[in-house]
């Protein structure tokens, strides 16, 4: 009876935030657990808690009745906490494999996610290795900052001996990527399109901007008007108004005629290769950002190539200029603003169709955007393409690009794993001082901390 007491009063005071963190730190008896429906469950990983919209953790790796799946874990206080928050009506969450709860108040043994798949539940109360009470004090002290092996070691390295470090992982990113890059040049034409196309995307559409870009091919845009590509683009995604039955002003209902025209004799081709507006994210995104206003981005940058070439050659043509080499800032710049070419019309005023008019912008696709695409996508594709004609001036020319390229805006990998380095973010700066050396905090991050490999870290290892 005390016991039951017991859990009623903490379920009145814990919450979502107290249970991540009890998986998170593996306050539970990992050997013996079984899922609702009676499934034997090993957690190998727990995973990388998000901060984002979308499951608790992702990249988690869990064997499940022996069988390795990897993918999202969601956590609760309460099993039907799952469907209260319409995650069963939510591709968000479609990558879930675990749901994970402190108590069980639902009669469902399986948890169904919106692709009408099931997952299994742990309930973690009946794994703890610890009261509630000596949790909540345990967790509480492993919050507090301590300093972590690898600051330990980095305090005593100077300050050029790091930045050796960073380079070497960064350029170790940067040639995996560009083999990888290779092997899918013989497969496709189209892959710098694809891959630009996907970077558009940022996280939360992605796959949608892929599927865009594999559905339409790229011989039917380049070089034509960018009201043309818009068309073409807007029809397939499902994006032109009378597809969605929006509401519009003037301003509106004169472009949209005008692009609907152009897509009529499309619409026959793309029936059944269309892709449903309910897929497109909007929701947690700068309007700026929205993929309505990149897809007009990349209708400029499609509209500025030659219609007898491949998009490559675009970015081709800034390495033909030798004079350039010494350049290589100067390089790296125009290897961008290819990526913000000066936009007109509509899109230079809407975020959306219909909305609000803002102030006017002649360019699409932003400075740090554009940056990063350069960084992650543009020169990586340019070396793989000067490996397989066995260019090497171009192999060297493109290497020195990229790494003699600026910072790229951080993200939350960078400042993770420059957090677990640096004092302050000052002493990160002064060592951070390239876009190659961010690249080498990711490569730390993905090979060494997600794994868990930091014994074999080159901050650890290193004399």
């Amino acid at each position: 009876m005390i016991a039951i007491h017991n859990r009623i009063y903490a379920e009145d005071f814990i919450g979502e935030k107290f249970v991540s963190h009890i998986w998170d730190g593996g306050h539970f008896a990992k050997g013996s657990l079984r899922s609702k429906d009676g499934r034997k469950v090993e957690v190998l990983y727990q995973g990388r808690w998000n901060d984002d919209s979308g499951a608790d953790f992702h990249d988690a790796e869990i064997k499940i009745d022996g069988q390795i799946q990897k993918g999202d874990v969601e956590v609760h206080v309460r099993g039907s906490d799952w469907r209260v928050h319409h995650h069963d009506v939510d591709p968000r969450y479609n990558s879930t494999i675990l749901h994970v709860v402190m108590w069980d108040d639902s009669f469902n043994l399986l948890t169904r996610k919106q692709n009408g798949e099931h997952i299994p539940t742990i309930i973690l109360y009946d794994y703890l290795d610890s009261s509630i009470g000596k949790l909540w004090k345990r967790i509480e002290e492993e919050k507090k900052p301590s300093l972590l092996p690898c600051r330990e070691k980095a305090e005593s390295m100077a300050q050029e001996n790091l930045g050796a470090i960073l380079d070497r992982a960064g350029m170790d990113r940067f040639l995996l990527k560009t083999k990888l890059l290779e092997g899918r040049l013989q497969e496709s034409s189209e892959l710098l399109y694809e891959r630009i196309m996907e970077a558009l995307g940022y996280s939360k559409n992605r796959k949608q901007f892929l599927k865009l870009a594999q559905r339409i091919p790229l011989e039917l845009l380049v070089g034509q008007s960018p009201e043309k590509i818009q068309a073409i683009f807007f029809g397939v995604a499902g994006f032109i108004p009378r597809q969605s039955k929006t509401e519009s002003d003037e301003e509106t209902e004169e472009y949209i005629s005008r692009i609907e025209k152009i897509w009529e004799p499309f619409s026959l081709e793309f029936r059944d290769g269309r892709i449903s507006l309910q897929q497109w994210e909007f929701s947690g995104i700068r309007p700026r950002n929205f993929p309505t206003r990149r897809i007009a981005g990349m209708s400029y940058i499609l509209s500025n190539c030659d219609p007898a070439g491949y998009l490559i050659d675009v970015f081709l043509e800034v390495f033909d200029h030798v004079e350039l080499a010494d350049h290589l800032r100067k390089m790296s710049r125009r290897l961008r603003d290819i990526l913000m070419p000066q936009a007109s019309g509509y899109w230079t005023r809407h975020y959306t169709f219909g909305g609000r008019q803002h102030e006017e912008s002649p360019y699409l696709i932003g400075q740090n955007r554009a940056a990063d695409i350069v960084i992650n996508v543009a020169l990586p594709i340019t070396l793989a393409h000067a490996r397989k004609s066995q260019n090497e001036e171009l192999q060297q020319i493109v290497t020195k690009v990229y790494a003699n390229h600026q910072t790229l805006q951080d993200n939350r990998i960078t400042r993770e794993v420059a957090g677990r380095i640096f004092r302050d973010e000052k002493e990160s700066a002064s060592v951070v001082k390239s876009a190659m050396r961010q690249q080498g905090l990711i490569h730390l991050y993905k090979s060494f901390c997600v794994e868990r490999n930091c014994q074999v870290c080159p901050v650890m290892v290193s004399g």
